[in-house]
C-alpha cells in the first residue's frame, strides 16, 4: 500500500490530535505509506443576490487561503511525525474530485471521516459517504470523528 488519500471535510477537527490524522499516521507508519491529504472546494456557482460581488470573492479569498494554510500545517506536522505528507486543495464536485485525485494518484486507500448521524439525517443530506462507496475502486475507510 503505497499511496493513502486522506480527505479532510472540515478543518474545526483537523489537527494532527484528532482521531482521523492519527489513525492515518499509525497506519502509514506501519506500510510505510505516503499520504495525501485532500480538501476539495465545492464549486461556488454565482454570488447572491443581496451580497456584493466584489465582497463575496474576497470572503472566498480569505477561505481559501485559511483552508491551504490548516492544510500545509497539517502536512507539516505529519511530516514531524515520519510520515511522508502531501497538500491538495482542488476545486469541484467533491465525489467526482475525490475519485479523479484517488485515481491520479493510484491510492491503495481512501480514508474518510465519518459523524455519527441517524437514518433521517442521511435521508436529507448530501452523502457523499454513498455516492464514494458506490464509484469507488479502491478500499475505503471510515473513521469516527
Amino acid at each position: 500500500m503505497n499511496n493513502i488519500l486522506l480527505t479532510i471535510k472540515e478543518f474545526e477537527n483537523a489537527s494532527i490530535a484528532s482521531p482521523i490524522v492519527q489513525q492515518t499516521v499509525e497506519l502509514a507508519r506501519c506500510l510505510s505509506s505516503k499520504v495525501h491529504v485532500l480538501h476539495v472546494v465545492p464549486t461556488t456557482h454565482q454570488t447572491p443576490y443581496n451580497v456584493d460581488a466584489e465582497l463575496f470573492r474576497c470572503g472566498i479569498a480569505a477561505e481559501l487561503r485559511y483552508e491551504h494554510k490548516c492544510l500545509q500545517q497539517l502536512t507539516e506536522d505529519m511530516r514531524r511525525a515520519d510520515v511522508e505528507a502531501r497538500a491538495l486543495l482542488v476545486k469541484g464536485p467533491i465525489i467526482s474530485m475525490i475519485l479523479y485525485e484517488a485515481e491520479r494518484l493510484a491510492a491503495n486507500l481512501i480514508i474518510l471521516g465519518r459523524h455519527r448521524h441517524g437514518p433521517l439525517y442521511l435521508a436529507l443530506m448530501d452523502n457523499t459517504d454513498q455516492g464514494l462507496i458506490a464509484k469507488c475502486e479502491c478500499p475505503v475507510m471510515f473513521i469516527p470523528i
